[in-house]
């Protein structure tokens, strides 16, 4: 179905099951729109199962309307319900202009405020196949651009009625002053590499940038993690430092901090920023990336011919990030896994197959492939000097997935022989010898995985043990 927006003609395809309750909706007299992510999914060419809708219905009359479907009213607090059409879950809600501090929906008559209340205006879009778009602040046109743009709806306290002409323009209050979260969304739509942001958008982040103090930890902690987990990560990071600093205040240190090695070509901050942006997109070696240098101001020391060394920063670093992850409240796991890869950022891991099974003796495979990637990330963000011993880095995570794979021993319960074999065959007396032995074992099949069978490790126990009773 096109659906004609000015100069724009748009295809929107509603699913039977949403096209049905808007249809119920209307044959009770109450206008119903979908609204939100899914107009801005179908306008974008990308298919959709999440939809919601919004009436002018109050909250009883939609119960009662759909009482013959599968109705939840588990958010009925927040002023709304899922009906199950056909299989199909849609959220269906009044218009609301926002909560309560208590979380309770604060209803409206109109449809414009309920969509001034979204953020942004490719979210502030509302449809149905009779009207067509209900878009007052340019969404569609933000959407059907060359490439679309973030951009800030203007919130007005005065605003009254059903069209764009009835918003009073001298009282805007930007959605950045209102609700400073959304300055971390609109940055983690630009991470994803799908959106840009418009510059009236950005100079209201700018201006904005210390309302981030007065946000929800948790909210602010999901909201970083969208940030970071996008493609254009390091771009954002770069590009609005100065909101980051805000939200960070720890950063501040490295903005503009002379490494003084010739490794580096960028100051503490930058170097920082870029290594987000070349780890692979898993949030806590993202994280680790992004905490992994704080210490270094504070270990920073100068030799005679002006270099810069940094003794000890990773522990320090690490207390950083702690201290960090715990005020934006994240779990003990999270900031477990995050400090070790920054703990260990200076652990040294040669090329040779031999060094890494030493290393899998000590941690699981996923954790030592997590460090390799960590220091391919950190290698690649130094000069280009560093390139090839960053893709060294890589080929040790492919040695490490080959190692798994073909099943080489690198931990005694790999042995083709454990404790109570050495102990049934009268090879060894007790605990400390049968040890004794592993070890050694494991040790002679590291260097040569073929000798990983019961016959072969059997006669090794046997001549080991006798140079230990000689001994």
């Amino acid at each position: 179905m096109a659906a004609d927006n000015g100069q724009f003609k748009v295809n929107i395809e509603i699913p039977n099951q949403v096209n049905e309750l808007l249809n119920r909706l209307g044959a009770h007299s109450y206008r119903a729109y979908i609204v939100g992510r899914c107009v801005r999914e179908l306008i974008g060419g990308t298919s959709t199962v999440d939809f919601d809708i919004i009436t002018d219905a109050e909250i009883g009359r939609i119960r009662a309307i759909f009482d013959i479907y599968n109705v939840n009213i588990d958010n009925l607090i927040k002023g709304e319900i899922i009906v199950t059409v056909q299989g199909m879950p849609v959220l269906i809600a009044p218009y609301r202009k926002g909560f309560t501090e208590k979380g309770s929906p604060i209803y409206t008559e109109s449809i414009i405020e309920d969509l001034q209340r979204r953020d942004f205006s490719f979210n502030a879009i509302a449809y149905n196949p009779r009207e067509g778009f209900i878009d007052p602040f340019g969404g569609v046109e933000c959407l059907l651009a060359e490439q679309p743009i973030v951009d800030v709806i203007k919130m007005q306290d005065d605003a009254r009625g059903d069209t764009p002409g009835a918003l009073q323009k001298d009282e805007e209050l930007s959605t950045f002053e209102r609700n400073p979260v959304s300055i971390l969304q609109a940055l983690g739509y630009y991470s994803s590499g799908d959106y840009i942001i418009s510059p009236a958008a950005s100079d209201s982040i700018f201006l904005y940038k210390d309302y981030l103090n007065d946000a929800s930890p948790s909210d602010l902690r999901t909201e970083l993690s969208w940030v970071l987990h996008g493609r254009n990560t390091s771009v954002v990071l770069e590009e609005y430092a100065d909101v980051f600093i805000a939200l960070v205040p720890e950063f501040a240190a490295l903005a503009g901090f002379d490494l003084k090695r010739p490794e580096y070509s960028t100051d503490a901050l930058t170097h920082t920023f870029r290594s987000v942006g070349y780890a692979s997109p898993i949030l806590s070696l993202r994280y680790a990336m992004l905490f992994h240098s704080l210490g270094k101001p504070d270990c920073f020391s100068e030799d005679e011919g002006g270099n810069g060394h940094f003794h000890g920063h990773a522990e320090r670093s690490f207390l950083y990030a702690q201290k960090i992850m715990r005020r934006m409240g994240f779990s003990e796991d999270e900031t477990r896994e995050v400090g070790f890869l920054i703990k260990n950022q200076s652990v040294d891991i040669t090329n040779d197959r031999r060094s890494l099974k030493m290393r899998l003796r000590e941690m699981p495979p996923e954790r030592l492939k997590m460090l390799l990637q960590f220091k391919y990330a950190d290698l690649k963000a130094r000069s280009p000097e560093f390139e090839s011993a960053a893709m060294a880095c890589k080929k040790q995570v492919d040695a490490v997935n080959e190692i798994v794979a073909m099943k080489e021993c690198y931990a005694l319960h790999q042995l083709a022989i454990n404790r109570y074999d050495l102990i049934q065959s009268g090879l060894v007396r007790n605990d400390e010898h049968a040890n004794t032995v592993l070890e050694r074992l494991l040790d002679m099949v590291i260097d040569a995985p073929a000798f990983n069978t019961r016959t072969r490790l059997l006669g090794a126990a046997e001549k080991i043990m006798r140079d230990i009773m000689v001994k």
